[in-house]
Parts: structure tokens; C-alpha cells; sequence
């Protein structure tokens, strides 16, 4: 049971549409119904339901729902249609929707449903004929589909013997939200949703292994909080840098203390024994590792645990990729004939066979293709004791061969792809690298800038040497350019910044 879903939840009632996104995400590997096919014994039937019906629930949650292609139960106050909730005073002032807002719902999948005409406490009516009342549907509202108004929500979740009795004779099923039950039909009980209800069990860590690429790391970091499903943590593992690295992290983990984690090696551990340090760190069941000059698609992280969730035997998610920097010409051109796709905007496509299509461990042993930054489950990456050294093939081909040779089952998300930098010994490579840094720099900057203003009206002035260092970066920046004669580059970064 829903109420609200807005851009912000304030109270308890309403549930911010990021958070509404990623709770239908999860419930892909459930079978989403209308009450009318509603079978409790079933356990992987859902119902969603909207008890008001706020207008906001057309703007923000009705696109998310046809996108998923689900069905939603609207429950609607007749007296409340076109109207402000001002009458309730604990709550932020919103619009419920109008009869035009309920049609547009119910053209994209949403069932009207009744829910009384003022919201009346039935258990405080004694007369039954105001019972009666409450729940018949004017006719004036008899405007909807064959499916509407078969249904009935107890207002504010309470019933007793008698006004289960009038639902019954008037209604195909009835439910509740506190004294329900789980199989009677006139009593069905529902959970109320709240911003932190979290339907998915399995949980993502994301790790971005890093070795003095502080330059491309905003990149890759930017990529995963534009996740359209966040991870449950992200884990910067350091391989002992001397570069920015560190710089640049501390300032993503202050930004997001409780999703980033910042782990710095005290001497370089190399690729593996970093890798596998940095997972034996994460607390999630999902682990995608990225290169930290590398990117996601924004959709990454949904494609890839979506088949993970709806198949137990599968235990790794893998996708195409897009090679793109200085180098992608030179490694698109001695790629595989057979995986090369199109050359779109500097972007060369790399597009790997589907498992159904092809004898998988046949394939691997021939060529991989898949590449390091796939999902996969933690369980099974310990089950074949995690990544180790190989004289032939790297670690990650030798881990997926490893995990498919016992048994475990992989399959590619369609929908979705990495992009995969490739470097250049041309300064053009270290160009591309910087302006991600000096970009970094002056948002600082200009934070930086903002807090100092606050911080001198109330009189304190400790900002003041945090916000000199960050000047100083730039500075050092602005002279790399200068210097190697990019003047034209640098007019391009730093006009009106």
C-alpha cells in the first residue's frame, strides 16, 4: 500500500521516486496482479495498491508502473477528487487527483477501486445505513471500465463483524492494512511502504579498483551514482596511488558517507591480491567490479541483477561494451572479427554472443567474452576460490571459465553495455584525464566558495585553507595546459568558470 510518491518524502507517507523506481525494480522476479487474479496462496503474487489517490501518484509513480508494465489498484475518497489534503494538518499540503487525473491513470494500467466518500472510522458508526451510504458509488463515478469498483479499502485499515458484512454483499473482496489477514478475501491485509522499504533481498557492491587514475575516477564514480538502481556500496580500493586518488575520494565519500568507502593499500598488492581483498570487504551478494577509468550505462546495475534475480542458476551477468578514448580505433581494429558491431560517435561496439546461441564453455575455451566488469554472485566467486594468477589468460577470463567449468551458468544483459576507455601514449590521453579533473576542481571550488560565505557571516573562517588548496589545483592545471601548449583547450575548460 502506497500513499504518496513524490521527488522528496517528507513524512512516513510518502516514498521519494527514486526509492518507488528501484522497489518495482525488485519486484521483477515477482508476478505483479490486479486483485481480481490475486491468488494468496501464491507466493510470488503482488498487488499494489494507492489508498487517496494523489495527484502526485499520476506525475511521478503511473510512468514507473507502465514502464514495468504492472497493474495498480487506485483507492479513491469521493469527497477528496480535485482537492487539497489541507484538512489534514500533519501533513505536507498536496492535490489529490481529479477525475480527469484517475482517467489518465486508468489508461495506463490503474483500476479504481473504492475506498468511502468522506473516509469515515466505520468502526465508530453504529447506524448501518450510514455504512450503506459510505460505501455506494455515486453514480456520477460510474464512468470507468468494467473492472473498477470491485473492490473495497477498509478506511484507515478498520473493520469489524458488521461492516465486513455490508462489503461482502456489496464487493468482490475487501482490504485492510492492520487487522487483516492473509487469505480471507474481505480482509486481505496489505504492507505499507515507506522510503525504506526494500522488497530486493540480494544486495549490490559495486568496487572500483584504482591505481593512479585519479584523473578518469570522477568518471567512473558519476557513473555509478547514476545508477537507475544504486548499489548497496561502493568500495574505492586504492592499490597504494600517489597520485590524486585519494583526494578525490575523500571528497565522493563525504559527499555519500553512508553508500562510498574508501580503502587505501599501504603498499601495492597488484591486481589479484587487491581484487580479492576488496571483495572480502563487501557485505553484498552482488559483486560488478569497475575499472576507475571506466563507465556504466545508466541502466547498468538493473539489466545485470535483474537475470541474477530471476535465476538461481545463473551466476553471472555480462554485457557488450563500447570502447571509447585515443585507443578504442587501434584495439576495435584487432578485435575478434565476429564480436565487432558498429562505429557510432567515437564510440566503437563490441557486441559479444548470447549464451543460447552458442556452446559456452566451447566459446571460452577459444576467446572470452566476458569482460571484467560483469556481475556476479559472491557465492559462487567463493566457491571457486576468487580470482588467481594465470600465465595464459587474465584473472578475470580465468575466473568466469573457472565458474562455468563446475557448473555455473552465465547469460548477457541486452539491454546495457560498460564503456571501456582505451589509453594512449599521445598527450591527447592525459588531456582527456585532466579536464575530468580540473571539472572536479571548480565544482569544488564553487562549494567551497558557498560554504566560505556562510562560514564568515557566522564569523568562522577555518574554510578559508581548504578552499586556497583547491585553487591551487586548478591553478596547476590551467598551467599543465598553458605550458604544453593547448591554449585553445584551455580557454574551452575555463570560459565564465
Amino acid at each position: 500500500m502506497y500513499h504518496k510518491v513524490d521527488l522528496y518524502a517528507p513524512t512516513e507517507w510518502w516514498v521519494d521516486v527514486n526509492s518507488f523506481y528501484k522497489q518495482m525494480h525488485s519486484l521483477r522476479n515477482k508476478k505483479v496482479v490486479d486483485l481480481a487474479t490475486y491468488d494468496p496462496t501464491n507466493p510470488d503474487h503482488v498487488v499494489i495498491t494507492f489508498d487517496g489517490v494523489y495527484k502526485n501518484v499520476l506525475i511521478y509513480a503511473t510512468p514507473i508502473l507502465f514502464h514495468f508494465n504492472y497493474p495498480f489498484e487506485l483507492f479513491i475518497t469521493s469527497e477528496y477528487i480535485g482537492k487539497r489534503n489541507d484538512f489534514d494538518k500533519s501533513e505536507p499540503s498536496c492535490d489529490f487527483a481529479s477525475l480527469e487525473d484517475l482517467k489518465e491513470m486508468e489508461k495506463f494500467g490503474g483500476i479504481i477501486q473504492w475506498h468511502t466518500k468522506t473516509h469515515l472510522d466505520l468502526l465508530k458508526v453504529e447506524d448501518s445505513r450510514i455504512i450503506e451510504d459510505e460505501l455506494a458509488i455515486p453514480e456520477e463515478l460510474r464512468i470507468f471500465n468494467n473492472k473498477s469498483f470491485n473492490y473495497f479499502a477498509y478506511p484507515y485499515g478498520n473493520f469489524n463483524n458488521a461492516v465486513k458484512k455490508i462489503s461482502m454483499s456489496l464487493f468482490n473482496g475487501a482490504v485492510s492494512c492492520i487487522q487483516g489477514s492473509d487469505d480471507d478475501f474481505f480482509e486481505l491485509n496489505r504492507l505499507t511502504v515507506t522510503n525504506d522499504t526494500n522488497f530486493q533481498e540480494n544486495k549490490i557492491s559495486c568496487i572500483i579498483p584504482c591505481y593512479n587514475y585519479g584523473q578518469f575516477l570522477p568518471d567512473a564514480l558519476d557513473s555509478v551514482l547514476k545508477q537507475s538502481i544504486l548499489p548497496y556500496e561502493i568500495i574505492i580500493a586504492d592499490d597504494a596511488s600517489s597520485d590524486n586518488t585519494e583526494e578525490i575520494s575523500k571528497y565522493y565519500v563525504q559527499k555519500n558517507p553512508h553508500l562510498i568507502k574508501y580503502v587505501k593499500n599501504a603498499d601495492n598488492l597488484g591486481i589479484i591480491n587487491n581484487f580479492n581483498k576488496a571483495i572480502a570487504l563487501t557485505s553484498g551478494d552482488y559483486v560488478v567490479l569497475l575499472g576507475a577509468d571506466n563507465r556504466f550505462q545508466t541502466n547498468y546495475f538493473e539489466e545485470c541483477s535483474n537475470i541474477l534475480n530471476c535465476d538461481a542458476k545463473i551466476s553471472v551477468a555480462y554485457s557488450d561494451f563500447k570502447l571509447f578514448g585515443p585507443g578504442a580505433e587501434k584495439l576495435y581494429n584487432n578485435f575478434y572479427e565476429g564480436y565487432k558491431g558498429p562505429v557510432r560517435q567515437d564510440f566503437y561496439e563490441i557486441n559479444f554472443p548470447e549464451t543460447e546461441d552458442i556452446d559456452v564453455l566451447g566459446e571460452l575455451k577459444n576467446r572470452n567474452f566476458i569482460h571484467g566488469s560483469s556481475m556476479f554472485r559472491k557465492s559462487s566467486f567463493l566457491k571457486v576460490g576468487g580470482y588467481k594468477s594465470s600465465q595464459e589468460i587474465p584473472e578475470d577470463y580465468n575466473l568466469f571459465y573457472r565458474m562455468v567449468k563446475i557448473g555455473f551458468g552465465v547469460r548477457k544483459a541486452k539491454n546495457t553495455y560498460l564503456q571501456y576507455r582505451q589509453h594512449s601514449d599521445a598527450q591527447a590521453n592525459h588531456l582527456f584525464g585532466l579536464q575530468i579533473t580540473v571539472n572536479l576542481y571548480i565544482k569544488r571550488n564553487k562549494e567551497l566558495e558557498d560554504e566560505l560565505r556562510l562560514l564568515k557571516k557566522y564569523g568562522i573562517v577555518k574554510g578559508i585553507s581548504f578552499l586556497h588548496q583547491t585553487k591551487v589545483n586548478i591553478l596547476k592545471s590551467a598551467n599543465y595546459l598553458k605550458e604544453n601548449g593547448l591554449q585553445n583547450t584551455f580557454n574551452k575548460i575555463f570560459r565564465n568558470k
